[in-house]
């Protein structure tokens, strides 16, 4: 399998997403989208590539949603 594809598959899974849909996720999923920063342990964040979204507006406000939704479980 292309080292690529586990990425792309999750760049359009979240890309895919409205606001309303990421407000709406479970603890679980929002977790589960998380990804841990290499040697900041605790951190998470989201690897979101460009080239996956409509513009770097509709990037940035999937990456707000996704963050804000992570801060409400990580409180």
């Amino acid at each position: 399998m292309d080292s690529e594809e586990p990425l792309k598959e999750y760049n359009l899974f979240i890309s895919g997403l409205s606001r309303e849909q990421i407000e709406n996720l479970s603890d679980e999923e929002i977790l589960e989208l998380a990804i841990e920063r290499p040697d900041h342990p605790g951190q998470y964040g989201f690897l979101l590539q460009l080239a996956y979204f409509r513009s770097e507006k509709h990037l940035a406000d999937t990456m707000s949603a996704l963050l804000n939704r992570l801060e409400k479980v990580k409180g």
